[in-house]
């Protein structure tokens, strides 16, 4: 068929054409049989939605109405196309009453479809109805709206020879072997009075404004539609991503919060976190699909740790992090809606946590007489002070301490905390284990009254509170833990227990590991994690 032919046929089908959008509540609704029923003004008259969502993948119902015969409708379909935008407004009231202004208006994605992706065409009472149930994925507006609200609008044209392919999103490179625009500003760079700054304007950058001659016999109207108001639109599912430092990798959190205005159940299908050349470990192992209701939050753990192969020097400071996450809500109301959200955010995997050094204090330079004795009748060989080890050879002495610990406990339980040590040192070595406790501030000697008069002051003044001490996760019922003698090549294993006072990750404190023979201390503080739950109803 020549275009000529497609015009005239085309002209011939928007004669007294009408197209209508509508948002239907259920994606079942059958409008071809509602038609072959004798009731089209039904369609227009079934439940619709009163809302949409953001990233949903939105389930439309385009009516077209024409006077032209069903045979000449179905000779065009295959030469047409309907194009479905969604946009968005700014609805603000004006007055006391309900109506709206849309102000401005932001596109959020528009999509062809061929006129022969028709659902139905049925002809009842000399009209021809072809019918249409696409989907169109609702972006969320890069500018901000205090009261967003989505409409749509359709066209249907002669067909341009385009596949039903999004027009937002799409990334364009340039092509290969053809040479950058030129600087149309490149004389001026010769100029005496413009000496130092460059002046640079692309080629490209400029837009040839001139009238063009409009041909009116090649013009082809197309039939256009939209839907009748604007629906308010409503994130029903908020993402973000934090970041931890650990020594040689980073943490990554995925907060996932179903919007509290949800009526229904969110289900998450799937959940995609890929950084490139980055080692991904999951953490949470958390098993989808996921059911959740208005106001859940959901956090999903990655360990990231960039690959071996990739060199530090030549790596970008800012990797790109990729999220995609798919969903499915099932409303109260009846309505079925998939959701796809897809965006993007960057992490720097330089940016961690150098890995803990422990190095021994300083040797006491005297020894008290206790001490001595002490030293003197555990040890009769005990080496002089000038042969100690020094600070800096403290990390290299040949002693290695491991901890290990329950993965969880419960509260008002007993904690045990296993200490493994092994003398790979040339010596007999002999340790001291103890717990250091926080010194308690001034402020905590205080009384109650006067706590509470001392904050009613500050918060007149906006002084800052007083500092209160904090109560510990754990009681500590460790009265003195030593090891050794210890000979060359020997190992030797300890505990030491706690009482759990709380439920959550537990702060076992500062362990304070003390050579009885240098006076040498260390303090460590990166112990086992401890999660407490709470006491079982047996306990209780």
């Amino acid at each position: 068929m020549s275009a000529m032919d497609i015009k005239t046929r085309f002209e011939a089908l928007s004669q007294s054409a009408f197209l209508d959008v509508h948002l239907p509540k259920s994606s079942d609704l059958d409008a071809g049989a509602l038609i072959r029923d004798g009731s089209p003004d039904e369609v227009s008259r079934a439940p619709a939605r009163r809302n949409l969502f953001f990233d949903e993948q939105a389930s439309l119902l385009v009516v077209l109405k024409t006077s032209a015969s069903e045979y000449e409708v179905r000779d065009i379909l295959p030469d047409i196309e309907l194009v479905l935008g969604a946009h968005a407004t700014d609805a603000v009231p004006q007055g006391s009453g309900n109506a709206a202004s849309a102000q401005g208006k932001h596109d959020l994605g528009s999509k062809s479809f061929p006129g022969s992706s028709c659902t139905d065409l049925v002809a009842t009472e000399g009209r021809t109805y072809v019918t249409w149930k696409p989907t169109l994925h609702l972006s969320r507006p890069r500018a901000r709206l205090q009261r967003p609200a989505i409409y749509f609008t359709a066209n249907v044209t002669t067909s341009s020879g385009g596949k039903g392919t999004n027009s937002v999103g799409q990334k364009e490179y340039l092509k290969s072997f053809e040479p950058l625009p030129s600087n149309v500003l490149e004389p001026l760079q010769f100029d005496p009075a413009l000496h130092g700054p460059k002046v640079s304007l692309a080629e490209s950058r400029i837009t040839k404004v001139a009238p063009k001659a409009t041909h009116l016999k090649d013009a082809v109207k197309p039939i256009r539609g939209a839907s009748k108001r604007a629906f308010p639109a409503v994130p029903a599912l908020f993402s973000k991503i934090r970041y931890s430092a650990l020594p040689d990798a980073m943490i990554a959190s995925l907060h996932l919060e179903t919007s509290h205005i949800i009526a229904g159940t969110v289900t998450i299908t799937a959940v995609d976190l890929d950084v490139p050349h980055t080692k991904i470990e999951h953490l949470t192992n958390v098993a989808l699909p996921l059911d959740t209701r208005g106001g859940d939050e959901t956090i999903i753990l990655y360990k990231l740790a960039a690959l071996e192969s990739e060199k530090p020097s030549a790596a970008p400071a800012a990797t790109l992090v990729s999220i995609a996450i798919s969903a499915e809500a099932t409303l109260d109301q009846g309505s079925n809606i998939k959701f796809s959200i897809n965006w993007q955010a960057q992490v720097d995997l330089s940016q961690t946590l150098p890995k803990p050094v422990y190095r021994w204090s300083r040797p006491l330079s005297t020894m008290s007489g206790h001490h001595r004795g002490l030293s003197t009748q555990s040890n009769p060989s005990v080496a002089t002070m000038d042969t100690f080890p020094k600070a800096s050879e403290g990390g290299a002495s040949g002693i290695t301490f491991s901890f290990s610990a329950a993965a969880t406990t419960h509260r008002n339980e007993e904690l045990k905390l296993n200490v493994h040590c092994n003398n790979r040192s040339g010596r007999t070595r002999r340790f001291g284990l103890m717990m250091l406790r926080p010194r308690k501030s001034r402020t905590a000697t205080m009384s109650q009254a006067t706590t509470i008069d001392a904050d009613l002051i500050a918060n007149i003044f906006n002084a800052p509170l007083l500092e209160r001490t904090k109560p510990p996760d754990v009681h500590d019922l460790n009265a003195d833990v030593r090891i050794g003698p210890l000979p060359t090549g020997a190992c030797f294993e300890a505990h030491l227990r706690f009482r759990v006072l709380k439920t959550g990750v537990l702060d076992l404190g500062v362990l304070r590991i003390l050579d009885l023979d240098t006076r040498q201390t260390v303090d460590v503080r990166e112990l086992p994690d401890v999660v407490a739950l709470e006491a079982s109803d047996e306990e209780v």
